[in-house]
């Protein structure tokens, strides 16, 4: 009967206060005194687990910054910005590669490329003109791909320039493919930073809990069978 009015008294005293653990019993083989009970904590601000996992998948390293983690965070940080600078390298590297490869089969292959697709490039370096290609696809019976536009056109001067062609041709798409994979690691990086962001959250949640906390100590005076009376202890952690 005690107890319970004392903790309705700590109730009205300190509003704000929660209980958490009411009455731990320990071992009867144990000193009692030992068994401190903790019967309220008033908690510190903590941090949205979830929000620092959204925040890291925004933008890599502002979920560990919210989280109180930036030293980590940084570096998904300048990888996520370094991923993109390099994307945007090999874009730029590729869309170059294919323009001079376009310019190089209208000046040795009087070919038409505007409006064109990408297998007619890759036929353009495969044959060297028009004629043979359409040759090879009535032999397979391919009807429907033959070229019958005279802006379909095409006559390469030689065949070391129709090969020249197609290495760079081969040199571009094979960078817009490296670019693609950028991308895929730009992703990865936003996740695992995501994940650590959760962590530093919930870890931050931990400490905060346990040293920013108000406790309230009951400590019974004598033995475990003969107790004289408590003895209360309100502390914080720094």
């Amino acid at each position: 009967m005690f107890c319970a009015i004392m903790i309705l008294c700590v109730q009205c005293v300190l509003p704000q206060a929660r209980i958490k653990n009411f009455f731990a019993v320990e071992h009867p083989e144990r000193e009692f005194q030992k068994s401190d009970m903790f019967l309220f904590q008033e908690g510190a601000k903590q941090k949205s687990v979830w929000l620092a996992v959204a925040y890291s998948l925004a933008l890599p390293g502002v979920g560990e910054l919210y989280a109180g983690s930036f030293s980590t965070g940084k570096y998904f940080l300048m990888g996520d910005a370094g991923l993109w600078l390099t994307y945007a390298g090999f874009i730029s590297h590729g869309n170059w590669l294919r323009n001079d490869a376009r310019a190089f089969a209208r000046q040795h292959a009087n070919a038409q490329l505007d409006g064109k697709d990408e297998q007619f490039e890759v036929n353009l370096g495969n044959f060297g003109n028009v004629g043979d290609y359409n040759q090879q696809k009535l032999r397979n019976r391919e009807y429907s791909l033959l070229y019958t536009s005279s802006d379909h056109a095409w006559q390469w001067d030689n065949d070391f320039h129709r090969e020249q062609f197609k290495s760079l041709r081969i040199r571009s798409d094979e960078t817009f493919r490296n670019a693609n994979f950028l991308i895929g690691a730009a992703v990865v990086n936003r996740i695992v930073s995501a994940f650590m962001a959760g962590r530093a959250a919930a870890a931050h949640n931990r400490r905060v809990q346990y040293e920013g906390a108000w406790q309230l100590r009951v400590i019974p005076l004598g033995g475990f069978l003969a107790t004289h009376g408590v003895e209360l202890k309100i502390s914080k952690e720094f």
